[in-house]
């Protein structure tokens, strides 16, 4: 998490169009090993960031900032607009940035209050799980909490089941059961402790905490609107053909690419995929932009850049698509701008990025992600 100036150059493309990438913003790893050695056990998670992928299709999720919101000044705000059966329907999810090994003891706890909910007792309804972000979304620690009226510490310990990993494990909070509005602040995590407070909130350095600036390229300021989470804590990745590999990589922003390598020249290009959500609504006739950071390691084309392809589809059915793009990626980092139009309109999570990497044997590192709804 060091400081890092990337000098990235521009490349040419195919029917896309490319911009220079800017330097690394600082990570404020001090201030995470100061918080750290006042918690008991370890941290597990960057407490700075609430930031987390949100999803659901009747959920509206927003940020908040009050100097009076216990432990940093900020919370995000849920919006679950219509109550569906199951509670996992809608949620949020809190990222892990280190790994918690079988067996040992981990605990979250997280500030939260209700603004207001249809429950019988005007309470809000959470369900707190420890699982793996990835297909079959293996978890355990299932405990659901009622959230009250007025900002208070809750906290939920298991043991785990399983390993979660530093790139997939994660916090689920979910909430899609009830028609509520509750609000979620600073959220710890922990290992090797089944408690974070004794009693009452948590009080040590937390307080000074800012929420930090999106690493968001120069190019892209202004832009418009984020729509989806550019990191890749919260993607998918597979497919059918080919590897996948997690990267700490310190010459990009976040400082996290996963690496796709196809062998078969066999392969279709959709064998290999990353898969980005996209958790704000968009609406027809949306003018959206798509920027993409991704650098070419080898490749088998005449000109030894990678070949991908790119497209925004529905996530229930028929699953209807748009925005498709095929372009080549030079053997630097750069950034694959796409400009497209919403032919129809999607709630939130109701579409996503789908981004193809078979078809060709080839090596390709894939950065952040941005997708933009630019303001009219």
């Amino acid at each position: 998490m060091k400081t890092q100036v990337a000098t990235l150059a521009a490349a040419v493309l195919l029917g896309t169009s490319a911009i220079a990438l800017a330097p690394l913003g600082a990570q404020n790893r001090a201030a995470l090993e100061a918080l750290d050695a006042q918690l008991p056990g370890d941290l597990v998670n960057d407490p700075s960031r609430i930031d987390w992928q949100s999803y659901g299709a009747d959920l509206e999720a927003s940020s908040i900032v009050d100097e009076s919101i216990p432990g940093g000044g900020a919370a995000r705000r849920f919006e679950v607009k219509r109550a569906a059966e199951f509670i996992y329907t809608a949620g949020t999810n809190i990222p892990l940035t280190e790994s918690v090994d079988r067996g040992e003891t981990v605990t979250v706890g997280f500030y939260a209050r209700t603004i207001e909910s249809d429950e019988p007792d005007g309470y809000g309804v959470v369900r707190v799980r420890f699982q793996r972000n990835v297909e079959p979304y293996p978890g355990f620690g299932e405990q659901t909490l009622t959230i009250g009226k007025d900002w208070q510490w809750y906290e939920v310990t298991a043991t785990a089941e399983q390993k979660l990993r530093s790139d997939d494990g994660i916090i689920a909070l979910q909430f899609g059961r009830s028609r509520q509005i509750i609000e979620i602040g600073q959220a710890i995590v922990v290992s090797g402790a089944a408690k974070i407070a004794e009693t009452g909130p948590v009080t040590v350095a937390a307080a000074s905490f800012q929420i930090p600036d999106l690493e968001m390229p120069e190019g892209l300021e202004g832009t418009g609107t984020l729509i989806n989470d550019p990191g890749q804590n919260f993607w998918k990745f597979g497919g059918s053909t080919g590897r996948h590999e997690s990267r700490e990589e310190r010459e990009i922003w976040m400082m996290r690419a996963t690496r796709f390598t196809v062998d078969d020249p066999a392969s279709n290009l959709t064998d290999l995929a990353a898969t980005v959500p996209i958790n704000r609504t968009i609406n027809e006739g949306d003018d959206l932009v798509i920027a993409i950071a991704a650098r070419t390691i080898s490749a088998s084309t005449e000109d030894g850049r990678a070949v991908a392809a790119s497209r925004i589809q529905g996530t229930s059915p028929p699953f209807e698509s748009f925005a498709s793009n095929r372009f080549r990626i030079g053997p630097q980092w750069q950034l694959i701008k796409i400009e497209t139009k919403a032919p129809r309109g999607y709630g939130a999570g109701g579409a996503e990025l789908e981004l193809y990497f078979g078809g060709t044997v080839q090596e390709v590192d894939l950065g952040p992600v941005y997708v933009f709804k630019v303001e009219k």
